[in-house]
């Protein structure tokens, strides 16, 4: 399933490349900086063999068809930018993979997969394969991903805004998208676990690079300077370019702006082929399974963070609080199963062997106390829709359908959880 994604770390369409996270890279950083800091990029220290390719705004690639005009993002393994393809007059994202990276990934053979796959509800919100080609530099080669561009995250459009709300009927789209689109991914034995993405107007394609910088702003880039002194390698770019905003804040998405894509499957697997104990989502939106179970990942997993996820749009707060989401998933839906209860080696912090908070040790809640599941929901998602004007508001009746809705997610024990038929008729 999606995550959302934080700032600073992952903007945009920075992809969390989480799947090539899991192998051991041949590179190993240097313990002391090597180079000034530039803030919001990617790590310099990658830009040697076997890691970033060295790219620029203006720069052409695949023999000219594509033209750098701005960055969108980076991951551990990529660096995203927008390019204009000037065959066919429209702006596509182009994914440039590390070297290390370009001969085990995923995603462009799984995308192909999902596009030549009969189409189905839920089948729009995933990227196209537009196109796949290999560059040759300093640092080895790399392989290029042409996708649909998209202009921000949905946390960065919840992080942007003052009250960070979708408008009710938007987050009900969004949420209904999502759930198609896991539909559909589960229906073809794929377990997501990537990123969610607002996709751009379709007018974008009618600016020129022009009028694109005059709408959002012109790329920002800062030099790249070794604190020794020393000329920088070949491999090592000149300057380092911030991915730019294209995003807005989402209370100001209106109905029929709300279309959203999945991105970055390079952490996708068919759990039917593949054994994966660990996921990469954020902590708070991860499954208790995938830090103690001795089974593989499932699509109940999935379903997990889905669950979190459709909270989260809804919400102006996680359900599950960030520094310590164990904890707070024990005092929302109840004890740990006993095989999973043994191997926390933190519950003796907060709880006794029962499960039970210990107040002595520790107050929760906004107000100092313990919330139970209503009042997390109250304060989460009802209040703040409540406080923030008429834009915000749910009304009494959506509050309680919302309200049963969300105590089917996730159950109480935190084992047993319906799969995407429940999804669809929920939907």
């Amino acid at each position: 399933m999606s995550t959302f994604t934080p700032p600073k770390s992952d903007k945009m369409s920075r992809d969390t490349d989480a799947s090539n996270d899991s192998r051991t890279s041949t590179m190993i950083r240097p313990g002391k900086p090597q180079y000034r800091l530039v803030e919001d990029v990617e790590d310099l220290h990658r830009y040697c063999p076997g890691g970033y390719h060295p790219l620029e705004i203006g720069d052409d690639l695949d023999e000219g068809r594509y033209r750098l005009v701005d960055k969108l993002g980076y991951g551990g393994y990529s660096t995203i930018w927008l390019a204009r393809d000037l065959r066919t007059a429209r702006y596509v994202a182009v994914k440039a993979i590390t070297g290390d990276a370009s001969t085990y990934t995923p995603e462009a053979s799984l995308l192909c997969s999902l596009g030549n796959s009969p189409p189905g509800p839920g089948s729009e919100i995933l990227p196209r394969l537009l196109d796949e080609f290999w560059i040759a530099g300093p640092n080895g080669k790399h392989r290029c991903i042409v996708t649909p561009p998209a202009r921000m995250s949905l946390f960065d459009a919840k992080e942007a805004s003052t009250f960070g709300l979708f408008r009710p009927n938007v987050a009900r789209s969004i949420i209904a998208q999502l759930i198609r689109g896991v539909v559909f991914l589960h229906s073809r034995d794929i377990i997501h676990g990537g990123n969610i993405l607002v996709q751009f107007p379709k007018v974008i394609d009618s600016f020129s690079t022009p009028e694109l910088y005059k709408k959002f702003g012109e790329p920002h880039s800062e030099a790249v300077i070794r604190l020794d002194g020393k000329p920088l390698s070949n491999g090592v770019p000149a300057r380092m370019f911030v991915p730019g905003w294209f995003g807005v804040r989402s209370d100001d998405i209106f109905l029929g702006e709300e279309k959203i894509t999945l991105s970055d499957f390079g952490e996708s697997f068919n759990p039917h082929k593949t054994v994966r104990f660990s996921s990469k989502t954020l902590p708070l939106l991860q499954p208790p399974e995938a830090r103690f179970s001795d089974k593989s990942l499932s699509f109940a997993s999935d379903i997990w963070t889905l669950a979190c996820t459709i909270w989260e749009v809804f919400g102006q707060r996680p359900l599950f609080e960030a520094f310590s989401p164990l904890r707070t998933q024990v005092e929302t839906l109840g004890v740990l199963p006993p095989e999973w209860w043994g191997k926390w080696s933190g519950r003796r912090k907060w709880f006794n062997e029962e499960g039970e908070l210990d107040l002595k040790k520790t107050s929760r809640g906004h107000d100092g106390v313990r919330m139970t599941w209503d009042q997390r929901f109250d304060y989460c998602i009802q209040e703040p829709r409540g406080g923030g004007g008429p834009r915000n508001r749910g009304g009494e009746r959506g509050g309680r359908s919302r309200r049963c809705f969300c105590r089917c997610w996730p159950s109480g024990q935190m084992k047993e959880r319906q799969h995407n038929r429940f999804c669809a008729q929920n939907g």
